[in-house]
């Protein structure tokens, strides 16, 4: 690997740039940080030893408590998208009495001591994106439809134990 750790931060900034249309920073880590209107901060964590090794992701963008869940429910329903969603990791991690959803696309883009091949990473990083942005919005749906039915489900013993009316 003739490539510094600058180099490797060039390359993806400069991917960023062109392909997502998005400034790109980088971070107190060295990992490159970007912003795009409307869908929030996404990162592209840097492996040192490893510059193919692409890992894309925004952190901490859904919270377990606003939407009154258990763990474990929010555990099962990022079970269920892990299943069938292509690319996307869906996880948690715990801040303060909370666990925040993080999402993140990973791929190794060429081999361990080589850049990622230019052409491909330009073809492919908008898709990645497009993962994550809608992976994101999915997943609030599907937990407000969930929060939504848990509503529900709460209102119906009040009714279901009501006396039943005799009509005379």
């Amino acid at each position: 690997m003739n490539e510094t750790h600058h180099d490797i931060q060039v390359f993806y900034k400069k991917i960023v740039e062109i392909e997502l249309g998005s400034i790109a920073d980088v971070d107190k880590d060295g990992d490159i940080s970007f912003n795009v209107p409307d869908a929030g901060q996404f990162y592209i964590l840097l492996e040192k030893n490893d510059p193919s090794y692409f890992r894309m992701g925004v952190f901490s963008v859904i919270s377990r408590k606003e939407f009154g869940l258990s763990l474990t429910e929010l555990l099962e329903t990022l079970n269920e998208f892990n299943s069938w969603k292509k690319v996307a990791k869906h996880w948690v991690r715990k801040k303060d009495d909370d666990h925040l959803v993080c999402i993140t696309a990973e791929a190794f883009l060429n081999s361990s001591t080589e850049l990622p091949d230019e052409k491909v990473l330009q073809a492919t990083i908008e898709r990645y994106f497009r993962t994550l942005n809608n992976g994101a919005r999915e997943l609030v749906d599907h937990l407000r439809e969930q929060a939504s039915e848990a509503e529900q489900k709460q209102e119906l013993p009040h009714l279901a134990g009501a006396e039943p009316t005799r009509w005379v």
